[in-house]
């Protein structure tokens, strides 16, 4: 065990006007309505496990992770926490602005009990993990941009070697090539054996991460246990959650058909998205397909460096909802693409099994670990299927076979 949450519960008291507080302390009489963010946590994450939370904004999700940290108590329950512990929640709390880069890592090197030779080593890993100059290090944080800010952050909460690392959203900020550098060492401390708390809105690497996860709603545990089962039904949730929204907001979330059509990239990524196109006997990209049509998946894209990648792709419903997807990170032992200029591959799909309803297409490029998303396209090149020719229903035809029982 690392980390042990034991009825743990957290209330905040709220008050109508700043004066309130004044009063209720001289009065004695209470002034305030009370907001609780969590409620009988209680669960456990293995030694050695890499454990996701889930959940949409509000849910309690990062005040969980700062009772995990230390760095707020609980109302109520108690925390267990075995080995160090590092944090990535608010990334850069604790520097102190007027102070260089220097002075606040060797700041965060005093909070860890670190001195001498070991400061030392702190000291070195975290500057050269940053990548930011002498010049830079030695002004005042509060001149440093987003981008230096965060890489200094992080750098200094990831130089020590930690038993117990817990991650909110760390991986969502930055350039494209830290965000990189900044995964790569987060799963370098896992393969060390370190305890990962992983917080994050992206399924994907909670998925690819995580053994194990928990969804948070409302400040309680909605469900537990592998993390296939949680994120299902997390996902199962925001489906009929979205289903409910005010059709005016839904069409207005959605792009246009013109829009859907014109992959959107990000200005400066390693390997862009350049089209995507599908083809079947009726031409290149009809807008209507057959159930049981063969269908072809082009994608090609644009390598600016010699570093490897994959492509992923997904077929999307207008609800959002993933119908199938894949990558070729999930081809097994065959290496990743690389090499500078353009690359196309193709996807066959024989006997398209979708049934009739409206369909788009996401496109994603990602980095050799399949985790960091490099480029996206996403809800592009809609397509209707029909199933004209049999009378089943649903989303896609599955191979069954009746048997008459008498």
């Amino acid at each position: 065990m690392s980390i042990r949450f034991e009825g743990v519960g957290k209330a905040y008291p709220v008050y109508a006007k700043p004066q309130d507080r004044l009063l209720e302390w001289v009065t004695r009489r209470q002034r305030h309505r009370v907001h609780v963010a969590l409620s009988n946590m209680d669960f456990e994450v293995q030694s050695g496990e890499t454990f996701g939370l889930i959940g949409e904004n509000g849910a309690g999700k990062s005040t969980l992770l700062k009772i995990a940290a230390g760095t707020i108590r609980p109302t109520q329950g108690q925390v267990t926490r075995v080995g160090r512990v590092a944090a990535l929640l608010e990334l850069g709390a604790g520097f102190h602005p007027e102070e260089s880069g220097y002075d606040n890592i060797r700041f965060m090197a005093a909070l860890h009990g670190l001195e001498g030779s070991a400061m030392d080593a702190f000291y070195e890993q975290a500057t050269a993990f940053s990548e930011l100059t002498p010049e830079t290090l030695e002004r005042p944080v509060k001149t440093y941009s987003s981008g230096m800010f965060m890489r200094l952050a992080f750098a200094a909460a990831t130089a020590i070697d930690p038993d117990v690392l817990i991650v909110d959203e760390a991986l969502s900020v930055g350039d494209l090539n830290f965000q990189k550098k900044s995964l790569n060492r987060i799963l370098a401390l896992r393969e060390q054996g370190a305890t990962v708390l992983f917080c994050s809105h992206n399924l994907y690497q909670v998925r690819s991460l995580c053994q194990r996860a928990a969804w948070i709603h409302g400040g309680k545990i909605a469900a537990i246990g592998k993390t296939e089962d949680v994120v299902t039904a997390y996902e199962a949730h925001e489906r009929r959650r979205y289903a409910h929204l005010n059709a005016d907001t839904s069409a207005a979330a959605v792009p246009d058909q013109a829009e859907r059509q014109r992959p959107v990239t990000h200005a400066s990524v390693p390997v862009k998205i350049m089209r995507l196109t599908i083809e079947t006997a009726d031409g290149i990209n009809p807008a209507q397909v057959d159930t049981f049509q063969d269908l072809i998946l082009e994608i090609e894209v644009e390598s600016y460096g010699d570093a490897p990648f994959h492509i992923g792709f997904s077929i999307v419903r207008p609800d959002k909802d993933n119908v199938f997807g894949s990558s070729t990170q999930f081809l097994g032992a065959r290496p990743p693409l690389r090499g500078v200029g353009a690359h196309r591959i193709r996807v066959k799909f024989p006997r398209l099994p979708l049934l009739s309803g409206e369909y788009l297409w996401s496109v994603y490029t990602l980095d050799d670990t399949g985790l960091q998303v490099l480029d996206m396209a996403e809800l592009i090149q809609p397509f209707t299927v029909l199933n004209q020719k049999h009378r089943e229903f649903g989303l896609v035809w599955l191979e069954h076979e009746w048997l008459l029982v008498q």
